[in-house]
């Protein structure tokens, strides 16, 4: 249960680079909504213009073969029907599109064969009122040079039909009229199929690009986590250990070099073992203490401010790193700052949901740009570990003027979709 003193984790603390832009952004277009959307659509108008114009093809079959006549209608009657059953399902829609458009294509063509007796002049062939339906099928089933060859031809095929007696003999002006409705009308369609489809597909490439980008950032993250962590670990427990026990000359420091020796094993075994959740958040009560222990083994004094701390927890990644740092920064002010003279001491703060950390003495301080490159101590064990859990760290010093080293780190800002 989460209370006041323990706030909720956000979205943004599960992921690196904040929130994933594809868990609160819904995209609006895309390659499968628009074919779905097409589906969904010639369905409607299949199935639609079918039940109505069904008794104006019924009329016309007594002036059509008795055969032949009703089998093309029935057959294109039942393309309709299985255009409209794939809105429901999705896998099949474009064999219903390509077979839907086919059969209209044969019952046009096949029209002057079909016809035993002219249709009145005052009638129109069955087909006419499902020429949209067929164009549209095209543009949704074929590819688009093939989809742009049917539009035209489907259009010149019906003027050549009506300007026949099978056709109705409607004259040239009447069937020209209807040849120009039934292209504008198909090639319209044609037309915003084409570049809906064509903006899905730009849309699909630009989010597939974007996520390999950002699991490519993701991995690149991950590896400079790894490899700071994995620096900070050598140099502060390994290098320091090294050092130490080379130095030993009394029981006291060999003393120390085997609790440091100890420590440095703990350590390690734990950058091997914990992953992500394994430890529950750190309160500034326990991170203090984990600090005034660490340097309480050093060399020379180091002081830990009393100060008042509130109820914020610290995600334990946070906190491994705001510690190791500040235990870093107070010994490397035992090993340059000068003599047990050298007031040093350690604050750890609460500054509103964050933490504020400063490890300060009135040493001989140094410059920073005199630090070699290949010096790791400020640089990986401080700066760049506090950084890799999204802290801040700056080294304030200067040649006889001491040393102040400033942690802090704040939550995130809850991203809101």
């Amino acid at each position: 249960m989460t209370t006041a003193a323990e706030p909720a984790p956000t979205v943004a603390d599960s992921a690196p680079f904040g929130a994933d832009p594809a868990r609160s952004v819904r995209t609006t277009i895309t390659q499968a909504s628009v074919e779905r959307a097409f589906a969904i659509l010639l369905a409607m108008a299949a199935v639609g213009l079918g039940v109505v114009d069904a008794p104006a093809v019924l009329q016309q079959l007594p002036y059509l073969d008795p055969v032949w006549g009703p089998v093309v209608a029935l057959a294109l009657g039942a393309s309709f029907v299985f255009v409209g059953v794939s809105a429901f399902v999705q896998r099949v829609a474009q064999l219903a599109q390509i077979i839907c458009a086919l059969l209209f294509l044969v019952a046009l063509v096949t029209w002057p064969l079909t016809v035993q007796e002219a249709i009145p002049s005052t009638q129109q062939p069955w087909p006419w009122w499902f020429c949209t339906v067929g164009s549209t099928a095209a543009a949704m089933g074929f590819a688009t040079w093939r989809a742009t060859i049917y539009t035209a031809v489907v259009p010149a095929i019906y003027v050549l039909l009506r300007l026949t007696p099978t056709g109705g003999d409607a004259g040239l002006v009447r069937a020209l009229l209807d040849g120009v409705y039934t292209a504008l009308l198909s090639g319209a369609v044609l037309v915003i199929a084409v570049v809906l489809r064509r903006a899905a597909s730009a849309v699909d490439t630009a989010q597939s690009t974007a996520v390999r980008r950002y699991s490519l950032a993701i991995r690149e993250h991950a590896t400079e986590v790894e490899r700071v962590q994995v620096d900070a670990i050598v140099h502060d427990s390994v290098l320091t250990t090294l050092l130490s026990a080379a130095r030993a000359d009394t029981l006291e420091a060999k003393a120390l070099a085997a609790r440091m020796a100890r420590n440095a094993i703990d350590h390690l075994e734990a950058a091997a073992t914990d992953g992500p959740g394994d430890v529950p958040p750190v309160s500034l009560a326990e991170l203090r203490a984990r600090i005034a222990d660490a340097v309480g083994a050093l060399a020379a004094p180091v002081r830990v401010v009393p100060t008042q701390v509130g109820g914020v927890r610290l995600p334990a990644s946070v906190a491994d790193a705001l510690a190791s740092a500040a235990l870093q920064a107070a010994v490397n002010s035992v090993q340059h700052a000068g003599g047990p003279d050298v007031a040093r001491w350690v604050r750890v703060e609460q500054h509103g949901t964050g933490v504020h950390v400063e490890v300060g003495d009135d040493g001989r301080g140094f410059d920073m740009g005199t630090i070699p490159a290949e010096r790791l101590g400020v640089r990986r064990s401080i700066l760049e570990r506090v950084a890799a859990v999204d802290g801040e760290a700056s080294v304030d010093t200067a040649p006889g003027s001491g040393t102040r080293v400033q942690l802090s780190w704040n939550p995130p800002t809850e991203v809101r979709a």
